[in-house]
């Protein structure tokens, strides 16, 4: 018995197609992960302290905005055209862009201005390539092997992030900036180059259709997508839930959290990246639950479980920074307590995230999975600088701990009000 489930657990690995996938990830992961952190050194020894914060929300805006705007028109062509292409292609020209980038940066020609353009070239092709990317998973993959690849694919970016952030400044001492872009062009190239081999079912002749007589249906598909997910109430109710809760976390972890580290509890840069730290450590142990209990039925009270236990989880952030508790503790217990909070938190935010991305793949019929990708990148992305200006205002005005309890009850009594919506029973593949 234990010989077959082990079988069945390395199934997976011997599905060449999703390897090859899974390979092309991971080098353009590191690439993304060495790239982040080596950029905004490059940014702050460029333009100097008065002028490095402006800097670099403009090149988060060149980052976030193009797949705000672009993200249902991009998942109109995922649906439409060769994915495979697709694919492979973003891939091939992002590493041109980056060798581009770097040609230019060395010859210091206009470097800031450069790296913004590129940067959003790179965005705009990054809307394409990520739809396409999730769309195409369960063509590779079969039904019972998608929990198990979409918990891959989420170690190996966790991975890849940790890896790419711990070398990048390595890299960037030895090689440079310039260096750093070269590196990335050639991750990229080596991603497209492995995504050239994959084996994609191929889009029927109702999708093949003229450049030109393109525009005559772009309008067309992209409602008729529209329409389909808003008809869909249990797709909706899912994806509105998802996007409340990653309203209230993304600020919380982006603005509170590093105001209670560097005020609340005057810590130093060194304590706050611990902390950090364990967040994708925490990711990938769930995500190892997870794919080992992949032929599990019972997602539904799983999902349930672990988003009301992760939402309760943000309470005790705020308990311990309490002024009344605060002054009872030493730094370094509640530092822990942060760490293990911060730990736990994040292995059920794993038993959360992949069931519910999967159940968003097998929900929505092939045809209609690129919009709905894209729809989805759209809004999550947007909903993100809408959370931080209104978390921004609120932290000034309320202590930390106060946001903390209030913001992890509501996340609590807005999880719990899921069970008893009966649309949600479509998660129990």
């Amino acid at each position: 018995m234990e010989k077959f489930l082990e079988s069945r657990k390395l199934d997976i690995f011997k599905n060449k197609d999703f390897m090859l996938l899974l390979c092309g990830q991971l080098a353009s992961n590191i690439a993304n992960a060495v790239h982040s952190a080596a950029v905004a050194w490059f940014i702050m020894s460029a333009v100097g302290e008065s002028s490095s914060g402006k800097y670099i929300a403009i090149l988060g805006a060149c980052n976030i905005i193009p797949s705000i705007l672009f993200g249902p028109i991009a998942g109109v062509f995922v649906d439409r055209f060769d994915r495979k292409k697709i694919i492979y292609g973003t891939d091939f020209v992002r590493g041109f862009l980056f060798l581009i980038l770097a040609l230019l940066t060395y010859f210091k020609f206009y470097p800031m201005f450069s790296l913004f353009v590129l940067t959003t070239m790179r965005a705009l092709l990054g809307s394409l390539f990520n739809p396409a990317i999730d769309a195409s998973i369960p063509n590779v993959v079969n039904d019972k092997d998608l929990t198990q690849a979409n918990s891959l694919n989420g170690i190996s970016r966790q991975l890849t992030w940790v890896i790419g952030a711990a070398i990048s400044g390595f890299l960037y001492y030895h090689i440079g900036i310039v260096g750093i872009f070269v590196f990335d062009g050639i991750c990229f190239v080596l991603s497209a180059i492995s995504e050239m081999f994959i084996n994609l079912p191929k889009k029927d002749i109702k999708s093949k259709v003229n450049f030109k007589k393109f525009s005559k249906v772009f309008w067309s598909d992209l409602k008729s997508g529209i329409f389909y997910i808003v008809k869909q109430k249990s797709i909706m109710i899912l994806l509105g839930f998802s996007l409340f809760l990653n309203f209230i976390f993304s600020p919380l972890f982006t603005i509170i959290l590093p105001k209670v580290v560097k005020f609340t509890l005057k810590m130093s840069a060194k304590e706050y990246g611990i902390i950090e730290a364990v967040f994708p450590i925490g990711s990938i142990i769930g995500m190892v639950i997870i794919s080992i209990m992949s032929d599990n039925k019972k997602w539904f009270k799983i999902i349930m479980f672990s988003l009301i236990t992760q939402s309760a989880l943000i309470i005790l952030y705020g308990i311990p920074i309490l002024p009344s508790v605060h002054e009872k503790l030493t730094n370094n217990t509640i530092f822990i307590m942060f760490c293990t909070i911060g730990l736990i938190l994040t292995i059920f935010n794993a038993l959360v995230n992949v069931p519910i991305y999967t159940a968003f793949q097998k929900l929505v019929p092939d045809e209609y999975r690129g919009r709905f990708f894209g729809v989805l990148n759209m809004a999550s992305q947007g909903i993100v600088p809408v959370g931080l200006a209104v978390m921004g205002i609120i932290s000034d005005k309320f202590a930390p701990s106060i946001i903390f309890i209030v913001s992890g009850i509501a996340c609590t009594l807005v999880s719990a009000s899921m069970l008893f919506v009966p649309e949600l029973r479509s998660i129990e593949y």
